[in-house]
């Protein structure tokens, strides 16, 4: 079957949920669990991977003193959709997530910087440069409650989750503590696991011309502290939840300790306090569009006080945590996050 044409079965959602658990285990530890040969798995798993329905990588984005800037910010464009405009957003190792959406705003992105300074000068040299750009609102990230990696499918039965929980290659969860820096000799590594989380220790010694000894004293090291998240991801469209949703909301900043029961709703897969009109950003994944209202009223129920101010519909994601998606939604390759270059500026415009 021709890689174009390759779907996800229930096996291969199987084999997601497992990774989403566990990203580095090896498929020895994993056969027991899911009931099949280590070679069958990784077979699989190769299949999945070649067709872009599915992917293992790493984020790794603290420097220096302080947490990066991360935002969201609404691109206002005129009505006319662009190539050129949606091209150079998706190449840019700044921009982490491009969504195309409904409403009044064009498109909307989600953004990582080192510093304030340097997203002031990317807005100013860039996003107002591009093609049909109008204006730009900026939301800045001031916690993250839950965030796009701790995102599951419902393939496993609660016995083979227990089984995946204590394996090699689980993402740390840092359960609010302080996450240590990348040292600058980290990110060479760090941009290698963007594609490809479960690169061999071999391969990224020889990517990196370390040791094995000491890469993997290094990948120890930024797992076991949470400097790094690996995740694994299906392609959106095949995953069984192929709508996304962005809210916009509002709620007593009190209230916001007692966002647990919105964390861990499923439909879930981001949940941030950002700055401006509205406290908080949202973002649902949704087996159909007509599932929205029962979750939105799920969310204002589980979080009294609660106030959903605004809502839009990604019609096409372009890019999603770096990965780059093609027009069905399929991974077609890699932008690596290198954060920590200044913008390269565009022409401006005539």
């Amino acid at each position: 079957m021709p890689p174009t044409e390759y779907v996800l079965s229930e096996a291969d959602r199987a084999v997601i949920h497992a990774l989403q658990i566990a990203p580095r285990a090896g498929w020895s530890r994993l056969a027991p669990v899911l009931g099949s040969r280590p070679d069958t798995l990784a077979q699989r798993w190769a299949r999945i991977t070649a067709a872009g329905t599915g992917w293992c990588g790493t984020l790794g984005l603290h420097t220096g003193e302080t947490p990066p800037c991360l935002a969201w910010i609404e691109v206002l464009c005129t009505g006319e959709r662009s190539r050129v405009r949606s091209d150079l957003l998706t190449e840019d190792p700044h921009v982490l997530s491009v969504f195309e959406v409904t409403g009044d705003r064009a498109m909307l992105l989600f953004v990582a910087f080192p510093d304030l300074s340097m997203l002031d000068e990317h807005i100013a040299t860039r996003l107002s440069r591009l093609p049909g750009v109008t204006g730009t609102r900026t939301h800045l990230v001031t916690a993250v409650h839950r965030s796009g990696p701790r995102w599951r499918l419902d393939r496993l039965t609660p016995t083979q989750t227990h089984q995946l929980i204590d394996l090699p290659g689980r993402p740390h969860e840092a359960g609010g503590t302080a996450v240590p820096s990348l040292r600058p000799e980290d990110r060479r590594l760090v941009l290698a696991m963007t594609a490809d989380s479960r690169l061999s220790v071999a391969e990224l010694a020889r990517r990196q011309g370390r040791s094995e000894s000491s890469t993997r004293r290094q990948l120890i090291r930024l797992e076991s502290t949470g400097t790094i998240v690996h995740s694994c991801r299906p392609a959106p469209l095949h995953s069984g939840w192929p709508v996304s949703v962005v809210l916009w909301a509002d709620s007593p900043a009190a209230d916001v300790a007692a966002a647990p029961p919105i964390v861990h709703l499923r439909e879930t897969v981001e949940f941030m306090s950002i700055t401006g009109p509205h406290s908080l950003a949202i973002v649902l994944t949704l087996r159909s569009l007509e599932d929205l209202p029962a979750c939105a009223s799920t969310l204002v129920r589980r979080m009294p006080g609660l106030r959903i101010a605004d809502s839009f519909v990604v019609l096409r994601c372009h890019k999603f945590a770096a990965q780059v998606l093609g027009p069905d939604g399929r991974r077609t390759r890699t932008v690596p996050p290198d954060i920590w270059t200044r913008p390269v500026p565009l022409p401006p415009r005539r």
